[in-house]
C-alpha cells in the first residue's frame, strides 16, 4: 500500500539513487521501513541499478565489505585493506564498464556501532572530488537520527543527501490501508465499520504493523463467532489478549 508518506519517501530515495548519494530513513517499529526498501528495489530499473540489501545487527566494516562483495559475486579477500580496495574497484567497474549503479540498503541500522557508521565516509569517498558510483540507504529506528546528529557524528550527517522519517498514518490513510489489504486478499466488501477503524487507529497510532495485528485478531475473533462484520467487542477481546 503506497501511502502519501511512502510515495514521498520513494520519490526522495529514487532521487538519491540517481544522484548516487547517501539517504537515511527512520521510523518507529512497524512503520514500514523494510517494506519501503523492498518497494524501492521493485521500482528501480534493473538495467541501470543493482540493489543489495544488508540486515545484520552486528555489522562491522569487515562484514559489510564481505557481504557486499559476495552480493556482487566477487570473492572477498581476508585482509581489511584489501577488502576495501576490492570493494571500491568492483563498484567502480560495475558503474564504468557495465553501466550499473550499486544501491546498498542497510536495514536495522540503529544497532550499528560507531565504527561502522564512521566507515560510510570512506565508502562514499571514491575520488578527491567526492564522486561516488554508488548510492547508500541507511534505515533504522528513530534513535538512528539522534545518533547521526550528535557532534562527533556530524561529518557523517553532513554527507546525508536525503533524510525522511516514517510516522504513523492518518485516520483516512489507515482506513484506506485496511480496505486495500482486504481487497488484496480477495475480499470485495468492507468488514470493519468506521467505529472499529477509529478505535484501531487510536490504539495503533497509524503504525501499519500494529494495524495488521489488530485487524487479523479481529477477523479471527469474528470468524470464530460466525459474524459477517467486525464489531467493537471483537476488538476489545483482541486488545485484552494483547495487554
Amino acid at each position: 500500500y503506497e501511502s502519501k508518506q511512502f510515495s514521498e519517501a520513494l520519490a526522495r530515495l529514487t532521487f538519491t539513487c540517481q544522484k548516487r548519494a547517501l539517504a537515511v530513513i527512520t521510523g518507529e517499529v512497524g512503520a514500514g521501513k523494510s517494506t519501503l526498501l523492498r518497494m524501492l528495489e521493485s521500482k528501480l530499473d534493473r538495467s541501470h541499478y543493482l540493489f543489495i540489501y544488508i540486515a545484520d545487527s552486528n555489522l562491522t566494516p569487515r562484514n559489510f565489505y564481505t557481504l557486499a562483495l559476495l552480493a556482487l559475486a566477487v570473492e572477498p579477500p581476508t585482509q581489511l585493506p584489501k577488502l576495501k580496495q576490492r570493494f571500491k574497484d568492483t563498484v567502480a567497474d560495475f558503474y564504468e564498464t557495465k553501466g550499473l549503479t550499486c544501491v546498498i540498503a542497510i536495514d536495522e541500522a540503529q544497532t550499528l556501532e560507531i565504527s561502522m557508521l564512521q566507515e560510510f565516509r570512506f565508502i562514499l569517498n571514491f575520488k578527491a572530488d567526492s564522486f561516488s558510483p554508488m548510492a547508500v540507504v541507511i534505515s533504522g529506528q528513530s534513535e538512528l537520527r539522534s545518533t547521526l546528529r550528535t557532534l562527533h557524528m556530524m561529518p557523517i550527517w553532513r554527507r546525508v543527501d536525503t533524510s525522511y522519517h516514517l510516522s504513523g498514518m492518518t485516520y483516512d490513510e489507515s482506513k484506506a490501508y485496511i480496505s486495500h489489504q482486504l481487497k488484496t486478499s480477495g475480499c470485495r466488501h468492507p468488514l470493519f465499520p468506521d467505529d472499529v477503524v477509529n478505535r484501531i487507529q487510536e490504539k495503533a497510532k497509524g503504525i501499519p504493523a500494529m494495524i495488521n495485528i489488530l485487524c487479523k485478531g479481529c477477523l479471527i475473533d469474528a470468524a470464530s463467532r460466525g459474524q459477517e462484520l467486525v464489531d467493537v467487542d471483537n476488538l476489545n477481546r483482541v486488545l485484552s489478549d494483547l495487554s
